[in-house]
């Protein structure tokens, strides 16, 4: 007899399901959010480890390390895909972590080829996507932080000039603007500078980390070899380093675009077909960075190649939007084939040399 086990993860107790090969309950419980707990909860459950088939657990924050534990006692774990499940698990009619775990096991019962398993990444990519994760949340209180002042400033008809400015250059504007209220008999300063001294003090910590990434990005044969290519930095290199993690686990070159959720969705049901806009699934902070390489790329970088050209051409015909969308899309299979093949990145073969000429010419 072989069994299926689900396992329905919170941070302090696991719902666990066992279920047998006809998709009857053999047993039911909850254990501690530890591999060792779980382990010895199935033990006490007189649950044969040989006879178990497959283990399923939601992909979530915890599923790594819980992954990584439970396969190195023994068991044959699978990390299925948050999307599916959560589609999967909406078919019960109450949503409790018994139900959960028992649709679950009965999705590793049945699956079987239409189960869509989650990659764990390894511990060092894990390592790296932790830093990067930090960073981007720093990253976003900056950008809150600056909101929250410009925008408390305005209602008083001061406006800070915004753009892509430093941060002390963004303090100076600031603390020029609070003379002016000064000026204007009101007075804001002591309001507005916890928050200023608060964002300074962000920066220097943000730029603490900039240096980690790049110092490890650095160090990484695979990201510098990425970093040849236009608009892909330090940042951005270590991000789809670390989203993808192994580079063969995609079958074709187009999936990579899929994966980062920058395809089209299709809805279409009898005589209806539309096409909609990108999914959006996938890492979206990875999927963020690709855009905004695609971005830089198109905008910033002087040097022309094939990929811009083409940019480019997208960009005349549809518009900036979705041609940067759709240059993030070719960027994430180039670098996907420059880690495969392992080579530097082709600005232009020369058949598209004189064309390139000819439209930056023009």
């Amino acid at each position: 007899m072989g069994y299926y086990i689900g396992l329905d993860v919170s941070q302090r107790q696991t719902a666990i399901c066992v279920l047998d090969d006809r998709g009857h309950v053999v047993a039911e419980g909850k254990a501690a959010t530890q591999p060792c707990a779980i382990h010895g909860w199935l033990v006490v459950k007189n649950i044969s480890l040989v006879s178990v088939v497959k283990v399923g657990l939601e992909a979530g924050a915890m599923s790594f390390w819980l992954s990584a534990g439970l396969t190195e006692m023994g068991l044959p774990m699978v990390c299925l895909e948050a999307f599916q499940a959560h589609r999967f698990l909406k078919t019960c009619r109450n949503k409790t972590d018994r139900n959960d775990a028992r649709g679950l096991a009965q999705l590793v019962r049945m699956g079987g080829a239409f189960i869509r398993p989650v990659a764990i990444r390894t511990q060092v990519s894990q390592e790296a996507r932790m830093l990067l994760t930090l960073r981007q949340s720093l990253v976003n209180q900056k950008v809150s932080l600056e909101n929250n002042i410009t925008g408390s400033l305005k209602p008083f008809g001061l406006v800070v000039p915004r753009g892509s400015i430093c941060a002390a250059r963004f303090r100076e504007r600031v603390l020029a603007i609070l003379d002016k209220a000064e000026a204007l008999g009101l007075k804001l300063r002591e309001s507005v500078m916890p928050s200023l001294d608060l964002y300074e003090s962000l920066c220097q910590q943000l730029s603490l980390l900039n240096q980690q990434v790049e110092a490890v990005a650095k160090n990484h044969p695979i990201c510098r070899k990425l970093m040849t290519a236009p608009g892909v930095g330090p940042i951005i290199a270590l991000s789809f380093v670390t989203a993808v993690d192994d580079p063969r686990r995609f079958s074709k070159n187009g999936d990579i675009g899929a994966y980062f959720g920058l395809t089209p969705k299709q809805y279409q049901s009898g005589e209806t077909d539309q096409q909609q806009g990108i999914s959006r699934l996938g890492n979206s902070m990875t999927r963020q960075h690709l855009v905004q390489a695609a971005t830089v790329l198109l905008v910033s970088s002087k040097k022309w190649s094939t990929l811009k050209a083409w940019g480019m051409k997208i960009a005349k015909k549809r518009g900036f939007s979705k041609a940067r969308i759709a240059v993030a899309r070719k960027l994430a299979i180039i670098l996907h084939r420059m880690w495969i093949t392992n080579e530097d990145f082709r600005w232009a073969t020369k058949a598209a040399e004189q064309g390139i000429a000819g439209q930056a010419a023009g």
